[in-house]
């Protein structure tokens, strides 16, 4: 037995190789600014005297202080982190640390959402304001090359036709984020993403000159290709970069700079502002500003741990991601976590989109991707009646309403949970819902039912971004593990802009047939929506990935004998999808 090899140390053996248990040295973080701070083995069975990796001897806190290079100190922090060694300086330093981790994460999610959701929502609403000079445009343009004016038919087809490129683009987008997210990674894909946001901008800003409509018409594509991408892969991002305890107040956030997008560009889209006759080019080619932003801000950031890890294979690129994201405080557990995933990942391979379907294991998981993602779109939130003649100014009141009920919904959401938001915000919108169909039909008896009416689009509104406007975007991110990641926001991306354009073309055939009973169907939806998240959806509130994967295969399984065994999730280095 002697000539047996000696099985290779696990993260937590190599904290022996660190310190002796109880000893004390410097910290040598170099984001720290005090000297004096301390790092403490915990309890365990000491190893004194082994080389470390550096080429020193653990001998206490002089050797530790004699390290100069900076890349002796760097490989010794991240070593420490790597080992669950726990800083037991004082409260200064506890307070630097989480000071710094607070920032860089408030940074990544700002870089991350400035050029991802907000561009969706910024180019989703500057399109209305210049409307007119964008008709006008395209007869005048016609007119120019034929001499003859086009028929007011034609002219609506086409102008359909740039809206609904838009949404057709976003479609693009979402089956191209899934190989994107595994190729590049996730912070590459958002910085890659950028490419179509520069040409289209490019397109928007030349195009009254070079007399094309046809320009506007291939900008509108590529800014939905742009905003397909950033949907699915921004929140993906943030959720595979965020601690368990904020991981669903961070990726609400997606739904905060959704919101702030509309809002931004309803207000520039003013007619005092860009929504002129003559500015309507640079309005459109504006979006070239938040994607500027977004080149020269995420390079600075650090790429998802998880990806990093399981993905690409690459520990110490870990964590040192972990390292500026959290600071040096409680890694060992989330690592342990990690390192399950990454032990399942030998021979596997990513999944792809129509596979989703045909397994049992996920069974519970795509159903409610699909029910909850077509309810969020399906549900009227995007048709809400308002006078034509009001419309520019109640619409941004729509949008504010819509952005403060997300910050209020990320504040609360890792108090009450996800399920209640979903089934709180679902119950308020069928009430709402209803008394707007009452007072539609009785608008012609009681002069004061049209102020009712509209107090009731603002309060549906304000009960879908409470709840499904946001929780509905973190279910591909909770609900799957790695593997199945990229397909599964695919699958949703997919969903989300094929509903999308689906409403768009049949919401004026249901005003028109249905009339004052236009918001019955999407009541029905409402209903439905609830009553699937109260019975068939499981909370994931504080809960880990491998936590989640478990409770999901009991209940896709949910007597043991007639599944397999839950062995954890199956995760893969994603090198095809």
């Amino acid at each position: 037995m002697e000539d047996e090899q000696e099985p290779p140390l696990q993260p937590r053996t190599q904290a022996a190789l660190l310190l002796n248990a109880g000893e004390m040295c410097t910290c040598p973080m170099p984001s720290c600014d005090l000297e004096r701070s301390t790092f403490q083995n915990p309890p365990g069975p000491g190893v004194p005297d082994e080389e470390l990796q550096l080429g020193v001897n653990c001998t206490g806190v002089a050797t530790l202080e004699g390290l100069t290079e900076t890349s002796d100190v760097q490989k010794l922090s991240r070593a420490c982190l790597y080992s669950g060694v726990r800083c037991v300086g004082s409260e200064e330093h506890a307070g630097v640390h989480a000071q710094t981790q607070g920032r860089v994460l408030l940074q990544t999610i700002c870089a991350a959402g400035i050029g991802g959701t907000f561009q969706f929502g910024y180019n989703l609403s500057i399109i209305n304001a210049p409307t007119v000079h964008i008709q006008e445009f395209t007869n005048q343009t016609w007119q120019a090359r034929t001499g003859q004016p086009l028929p007011d038919h034609l002219i609506l087809i086409m102008w359909s036709l740039i809206v609904s490129l838009y949404p057709l683009g976003g479609l693009f987008g979402a089956l191209l984020a899934g190989p994107l997210a595994v190729m590049l990674g996730r912070k590459k894909s958002l910085l890659v993403n950028n490419v179509f946001v520069v040409a289209a901008a490019i397109l928007f800003g030349f195009s009254h000159r070079a007399g094309s409509f046809e320009i506007i018409m291939l900008g509108r594509l590529l800014v939905g290709v742009s905003a397909g991408v950033s949907m699915s892969i921004q929140p993906m991002y943030l959720g595979e970069s965020a601690p368990k305890e904020f991981r669903g107040a961070v990726a609400m956030t997606s739904a905060i700079f959704t919101a702030l997008g509309i809002v931004m560009g309803q207000v520039v889209g003013l007619r005092e502002l860009l929504g002129g006759r003559q500015a309507w080019p640079l309005l459109l080619a504006s979006c070239l500003v938040p994607g500027v932003l977004q080149l020269a801000s995420l390079p600075l950031l650090p790429e998802s741990p998880r990806y990093l890890l399981i993905d690409r294979g690459d520990t110490e690129a870990c964590l040192a991601a972990l390292q500026r994201l959290r600071g040096t405080a409680d890694l060992a557990s989330e690592l342990a976590e990690l390192e399950e995933e990454r032990a399942a990942c030998q021979g596997l391979r990513a999944w792809r989109p129509w596979e989703l379907f045909q397994d049992r294991t996920l069974r519970r998981q795509v159903v409610s991707l699909v029910v909850l993602g077509s309810a969020m779109e399906l549900c009227g939130n995007d048709s809400a009646g308002v006078p034509q003649e009001k419309v520019q100014y109640a619409i941004i009141g729509t949008g504010c309403c819509e952005l403060l009920t997300a910050c209020i919904s990320c504040m609360v959401i890792e108090r009450v949970g996800r399920r209640v938001l979903l089934i709180g915000g679902y119950c308020l919108m069928t009430c709402w819902g209803s008394i707007f169909t009452m007072a539609l039909c009785l608008q012609s008896s009681f002069p004061w039912m049209p102020y009712l009416a509209m107090s009731c689009i603002f309060a549906f509104i304000l009960s879908f971004g409470i709840g499904p406007a946001g929780v509905t975007g973190i279910l591909a991110t909770e609900l799957f593990d790695q593997m199945a990641r990229p397909a599964a926001y695919m699958v949703c991306g997919a969903l989300m802009w094929t509903m999308l354009f689906l409403v768009g073309l049949g919401f004026p055939f249901i005003m028109e047939g249905l009339s004052n009973f236009l918001y019955v169907p999407f009541l029905v939806v409402c209903v439905c929506g609830a009553i699937y998240t109260g019975f068939f959806l499981p909370e994931t509130k504080g809960k880990t990935f491998l936590e989640i994967s478990e409770e999901l295969h009991r209940l896709n399984f949910p007597r043991r004998s007639q599944g397999p065994t839950w062995r954890g999730p199956k995760v893969t280095q994603s090198t095809e999808l």
